[in-house]
């Protein structure tokens, strides 16, 4: 995924940095990912490369390392 492709990574990575900003780090950020991913590119040997792709801009977003301080007790209350 290659940012001068139509700006295609820059409208994948607006959307998720959208996403996290409505539900933070919980299911409904990873829901949208996971949408982004199928409407990407289906089932297939190129799927692995638009994975890595989105998970680099969900890294550099900072996303899975915010995920991962999320306290065990955090959902507890919901």
């Amino acid at each position: 995924m290659e940012y001068g492709m139509n700006g295609l990574a820059e409208r994948v990575r607006r959307e998720l940095e959208a996403s996290y900003h409505k539900h933070g780090c919980g299911p409904a950020f990873w829901d949208t990912y996971q949408q982004v991913l199928d409407r990407l590119v289906p089932q297939g040997t190129e799927r692995t490369e638009v994975t890595n792709a989105m998970a680099l801009i969900i890294e550099q977003l900072g996303i899975v390392r915010r995920a991962q301080l999320v306290p065990p007790h955090a959902n507890a209350s919901r």
